[in-house]
């Protein structure tokens, strides 16, 4: 398995509806949205300007098994009036997730370590997400709660995250970036029977 950044010359690994999908970017109900031609793509030209990906999509060989979207908080207009929030200014948002498996758990996992290791890389503060307050005990493979928007508690604090606000049904997670220590990975036979981490708190 490998990851990618998600930008311009990869976007076509989306789904169609993910890469036409303007909900964190408008953040205002229709009847009073601005006329845009395309502000999916103005968005995506905006994050990629600034932090040269807004996203990681998750290979194995030429299928695509699932991807994340992340940008910085200030580039996100929806999170700035949903419960729980606004985000911290110095954080990227973990806006949303998709696999084709929903309770691939392990890819999920492996591919937000990835997101991690690249914005620390990039020397960001922080990430945060949005995610339900509590969620059933059924859905615990499932690391994002697509239905409702918003990722598992359980599975963010599983891989370091901490709830810093929480406001009725959502609760706002953060993980300091600097927390974090890479790690190299021993082998290939190792990464596939622990798709371990890019990196892992301390």
């Amino acid at each position: 398995m490998r990851a990618t950044d998600l930008n311009g010359a990869t976007r076509d690994v989306l789904a169609p509806v993910c890469r036409t999908c303007d909900w964190w970017q408008r953040g205002r109900p229709a009847e009073d949205r601005p006329a845009s031609p395309s502000p999916r793509l103005t968005w995506e030209y905006a994050v990629e300007a600034e932090a040269g990906f807004f996203g990681r999509a998750l290979l194995d060989g030429d299928k695509v098994l699932g991807w994340m979207h992340t940008a910085p908080a200030h580039l996100v207009s929806c999170s700035h009036s949903l419960p729980a929030g606004p985000p911290a200014a110095d954080a990227f948002l973990l806006m949303c997730s998709y696999f084709y498996d929903e309770q691939y758990l392990t890819g999920f996992q492996r591919l937000l370590q990835e997101i991690q290791a690249a914005l620390k890389h990039r020397r960001v503060a922080a990430l945060e997400a949005f995610a339900a307050t509590r969620s059933p005990a059924e859905e615990r493979f499932r690391g994002y709660l697509r239905e409702a928007n918003l990722f598992n508690p359980e599975v963010l604090e599983g891989n370091g995250f901490r709830p810093v606000r929480r406001v009725a049904d959502v609760s706002r997670y953060r993980l300091e970036l600097a927390t974090l220590v890479a790690t190299s990975r021993r082998s290939r036979s190792w990464e596939e029977l622990e798709p371990g981490a890019a990196a892992q708190p301390v």
